[in-house]
């Protein structure tokens, strides 16, 4: 392959500096069979092969493995060549072979620089209609795919809608809560001593009745005879008699 990719480069030699671009008919076949030959060593290689190109420092080498390997997977095995075209402008030459495949049809490009060096190649798929067609249904699919759910994506958020107002009313209560406990806890001690002032209120009525009841049965006299006109309590624990 190092062979063949240095008669691309050869024929510089046979350039005459005074006619510029303007290729004789001899250079023009010579680099058409140095681009046809370039073509049938690259479709038969092996990958080790291609692997040690793309790890050399020729430009043109590498370029050409790039091409092929992105596109021989959609060609598949080499079949045959036609016949080759050649082009020149100011700045190139190129030469273009249409290559048939076991699955698809390709055009080759090799272009070639002032001094007839090969500088790059480029293959460019020639798609069959069934081909086109065939991508042009799978990209609609995918794109109604993608649309179909990005919808269901949508509808199912406009859904979670309806939970929000529930979540935030959770939301509050959760918050409200503490502040409607924390007064029953600071005056629930409060109460304990107002239970106990009440347990040390006694009615007056039971009081007279039970003590004009003991004087009575000390003395051996009826109650009737007992005026009572007021009770109050002393420390001093004093009683008066009417």
């Amino acid at each position: 392959m190092g062979v063949l990719f240095a008669a691309l480069t050869a024929c510089g030699g046979k350039k005459d500096e005074s006619t510029g671009l303007e290729v004789s008919e001899d250079i023009q076949s010579q680099l058409i069979q140095s681009a046809q030959s370039a073509v049938e060593a690259i479709v038969v290689m092996d990958d080790e092969t291609i692997q040690s190109y793309l790890e050399s420092e020729d430009a043109f080498s590498v370029s050409a493995m790039e091409a092929w390997q992105g596109s021989r997977d959609e060609l598949g095995a080499y079949v045959s060549m036609g016949d080759a075209a050649l082009e020149t402008d100011k700045e190139m030459i190129t030469v273009t072979i249409p290559t048939k495949f076991e699955k698809e049809e390709a055009l080759f490009t090799i272009t070639f620089d002032k001094k007839y060096a090969a500088t790059s190649m480029g293959i460019d798929i020639q798609y069959t209609m069934g081909t086109k067609l065939q991508r042009a249904g799978m990209n609609t699919l995918m794109g109604v795919g993608i649309v179909f759910l990005m919808l269901i994506f949508l509808s199912f958020l406009i859904y979670l809608f309806k939970f929000i107002p529930a979540i935030a009313d959770k939301f509050k209560k959760s918050e409200a809560a503490p502040q409607k406990t924390a007064p029953a806890a600071e005056t629930a001690p409060a109460a304990a001593p107002a239970l106990v002032q009440e347990e040390e209120l006694v009615d007056d009525g039971e009081l007279v009745a039970v003590i004009a009841a003991a004087i009575a049965a000390s003395e051996n006299t009826s109650t009737d005879s007992f005026v009572v006109r007021s009770i109050r309590k002393s420390n001093k624990r004093n009683w008066q008699r009417a």
